[in-house]
Parts: C-alpha cells; structure tokens; sequence
C-alpha cells in the first residue's frame, strides 16, 4: 500500500517501530564487522564529495551518516518521514551550528531552499520502479544546477534470497519481522547499474558508479 506521494506506508511503519533496533545494529562493527571496511571506505567518498557544501539528507534514519558527512560539510538539513528516527538522529554528536533536522515527506519538502548537494543512503531500493522518474525529479529539484547528489544502498548479494512477493511491475517485496514479532511487507529492489545509468541518462552529467562488496553508491551531477 503507497501513501499519497507514492511511499509505502508500511515501510513507514517498519522503520518507526524499528528506530531503535536499526541505530544499535545496522553499522556496529560487532552485528556487522563484515561490512566495515565498505563503511570506511563509503565515508572517505562522502566526505570528500560533500566538503564545503551544503547538504540536503532524505532518508536521514538515526543519523549515522550525517555524524560522518557533518565532519566535511559547510552544513547539513537532515529529513526523514518518521519522526522517531529523527528524534534519534538528534541525539548524536555533530560539529556545533552545522546540522539541522526536519521531519518530512521527500517528496513533498514544501520551502526547501536549493542546497549545493544531496545525499540519499538506502532510500533508492524502496523506491518502486514506476516512480523512478518521480523520485530522481524530486530530489534534482532540491540542488542548485551542477550541484552534487550521491546515492547509496545496498548490493545484492550472490545469493539472495528469493522475494516473498514480486508485482505485476517487477517490483519485488521482502516480509519483514521485528524483534516484537510484528511483521511488515516493505519494497526491496535491486537496480542494476545499467537501470540507473539509464534513468539518470537526461538528468545528470559527471556521473560515476563504485560497486563495493556490500553498498554501491553513485554519485553525479545534475544537470544545468
């Protein structure tokens, strides 16, 4: 089921009930030390993408990628749709005066001021595949012309396990349960390289793809 601005409320849901769980487990060296040495390495591309600038983050979560692009940026706007994660995301250390937070809608950002770049991390792959084009427009209308804009999620792996639901539109959908036993259906997609250059084909310039073993993370231009 999608809300009004085509995002899936029960992945709405899913990450409110599981603020908590993912800000302890998602990039603890202890719950995931293999995928440490792609954490370090997808920071230093940030930070280098993102010094001096100004950045809009959708899809904040917990924050833990603003406390790593907050120590280059000139400054950070953090939004997110939940206000639990948010809430979260407040909690943590950052540069005094550089990061600011809003719980909002990506889609619908209202009197958002252009910032010089924008980063999205692990939005893309729940995003359906019809609202490709939705979603990049949106995004490239919050970044001054030329600007930056990086995104970032997950590989899929050598194995993955099968969807538990595949759409009529080739959208596939993973069951997902929380440590309080309650279940919800979210999108998971997995773009190939090909998928994104082809989207972003009249809407982006300089744009380069890294594949590491567990994120890729695509970084371009918008077009002027």
């Amino acid at each position: 089921m999608n809300g009004e601005n085509g995002i899936n409320r029960d992945m709405i849901s899913y990450y409110k009930d599981r603020a908590q769980e993912y800000d302890r487990k998602a990039y603890d060296p202890h719950e995931q030390p293999e995928r440490q040495a792609d954490i370090k390495e997808a920071s230093r591309i940030l930070q280098d993408v993102f010094t001096g600038k100004s950045v809009l983050e959708i899809a904040a979560g917990p924050g833990f990628w603003t406390t790593i692009i907050a120590q280059a940026a000139k400054s950070i706007t953090a939004t997110d749709v939940n206000e639990a994660v948010i809430d979260l995301a407040r909690k943590k250390q950052y540069p005094e005066g550089k990061v600011t937070f809003r719980v909002a809608d990506m889609y619908a950002l209202g009197d958002m001021p252009l910032h010089d770049a924008l980063f999205g991390g692990f939005i893309f792959s729940h995003i359906l595949k019809q609202d490709y084009d939705k979603f990049l427009d949106a995004i490239n209308g919050y970044v001054r012309p030329g600007g930056s804009v990086v995104l970032m999620d997950n590989n899929r792996t050598l194995t993955p396990r099968p969807a538990d639901r595949t759409d009529e539109q080739g959208n596939n959908y993973r069951l997902r349960t929380l440590e309080d036993g309650s279940k919800h259906e979210i999108v998971k997609n997995y773009p190939t390289q090909e998928e994104l250059r082809s989207v972003l084909r009249n809407r982006s310039t300089g744009m380069d793809f890294k594949n590491m073993e567990h994120y890729w993370i695509l970084t371009y231009r918008t077009s002027t």
